[in-house]
């Protein structure tokens, strides 16, 4: 049996958009091994793949998470190259001996290249976003780059000494060119639409759009009467939700409840782990406050998203042709909300690039807008049909058989 060994970046936004793509694999009758935290352990068992558990004190969406608070991408940075060693020793002492046919990895888990260059096998990159380059930051206003680099400064130390220690290391040979971080392979896959993807010189023949490889039929079986109540109610339905890695803090969602409070419609505010509901106060009776919640199953009810311009959310909103305010934490997301908003589904919100509140009546007129703009309602449900002319999860696993067939897919 062909096998796959597939080592993921352990956060939900980077392994969940491989998840259908594993399952199409796994039908195929192929052999997948997930490599990941304990945490994505049932997913990956769901999925039908077998699952090795990454070593303690390694990498874990915690330290993810933290090192997103504490400075941003340079931070996770530091942090992925710091356990590259540690991740790569284990699972090469692992696999020596029964080498899988090929290495899939999320492109920041730059671990899993070297895994193929050492075990001398087809390399396959899965880029779960756009390609973003320098160019990218003219993007950002002068206040706006002096918020990213004071962020980001302290990082930058620490994330050249983990460079450094990498580059002196016995398995510094197995690098790939720099930039290492996104790692592209032999065959390079985006489950994104191309139109999403601006021009990138590192863009060549090995590069695969395929569009998102969603899951739209999962449904939680967990009961929640208020929420369900939200979700089938006939008022239209807000959700706001700044993703898992990000936290917009009490007064983020406190102004929330304050200018969506008012309006004729449910909201659904997901704060996350780090805001603590009860910070919110008792909210009026169309909003409901949770941690987490099943986020397909609240857009296919949802009339309008506000988002930090995550690439998974995006492109979940637009499943379901769902309109956006994208309020970007960084200069990916808004690149991606400029994409959305270029094309007419929604509108984008600047002030966390500058480290600054929005205010309520902002929030409240941008929400409104989209209410009762038909038009960018429209042009969300026209852009979920550009969502898979690239095949999806079928059409990755077509180039990865192709791959492994040494025919072109």
């Amino acid at each position: 049996m062909t096998h796959i060994v597939f080592t993921a970046m352990p956060a939900s936004g980077h392994i969940n958009p491989g998840a259908p793509l594993v399952q199409e694999l796994v039908r195929r009758g192929i052999g997948v091994t997930v490599c990941a935290t304990e945490q994505f352990r049932p997913l990956a068992e769901s999925l039908g793949a077998d699952v090795r558990v990454y070593p303690g004190n390694t990498i874990s969406s915690q330290v993810i998470a933290e090192a997103t608070a504490e400075g941003g991408s340079t931070r996770v940075a530091q942090r992925l190259l710091e356990a590259t060693s540690a991740l790569l020793a284990d699972l090469q002492s692992q696999m020596r001996a029964d080498p899988p046919d090929a290495v899939m990895f999320d492109s920041n888990a730059l671990w899993g290249r070297m895994l193929a260059s050492r075990l001398d096998r087809p390399a396959i990159s899965l880029m779960t976003t756009m390609l973003v380059g320098s160019s990218a930051f003219r993007a950002l206003r002068a206040r706006e780059m002096l918020a990213a680099l004071r962020e980001s400064a302290p990082a930058v130390p620490g994330a050249l000494r983990a460079r450094r220690r990498l580059l002196r290391s016995a398995d510094a040979e197995l690098l790939p060119p720099s930039p290492v971080l996104p790692t592209r392979g032999d065959l390079t896959l985006f489950p994104i639409p191309e139109w999403m993807q601006g021009s990138d010189p590192r863009l060549d023949a090995s590069c695969r759009f395929v569009g998102p490889t969603l899951d739209v039929t999962a449904r939680t079986e967990e009961s929640d009467p208020e929420l369900e109540n939200v979700l089938g109610g006939t008022d239209p339905l807000v959700v706001v939700s700044l993703g898992t890695l990000h936290t917009g803090g009490s007064s983020f969602f406190r102004a929330c409840v304050e200018a969506l409070g008012p309006l004729p419609a449910n909201v659904l505010l997901v704060v996350g782990s780090a805001t603590d509901p009860a910070e919110l106060g008792t909210p009026p009776a169309n909003v409901v406050v949770r941690r987490f919640v099943p986020q397909l199953e609240a857009l296919r009810q949802a009339s309008v998203f506000v988002t930090h311009g995550g690439m998974n959310s995006v492109l979940e909103a637009l499943h379901f042709g769902v309109p956006m305010v994208v309020i970007p934490q960084q200069v990916e997301q808004l690149l991606i909300g400029q994409a959305v908003a270029d094309r007419g589904a929604g509108v984008v919100l600047r002030h966390h690039l500058s480290r600054v509140d929005i205010p309520a009546e902002q929030i409240r007129a941008s929400v409104d807008a989209l209410l009762h703009e038909a038009s960018c309602t429209a042009s969300a449900r026209s852009l979920a049909a550009t969502l898979h002319e690239g095949g999806g999860a079928e059409a990755a696993a077509d180039h990865i058989e192709g791959l492994l067939a040494g025919t072109p897919a």
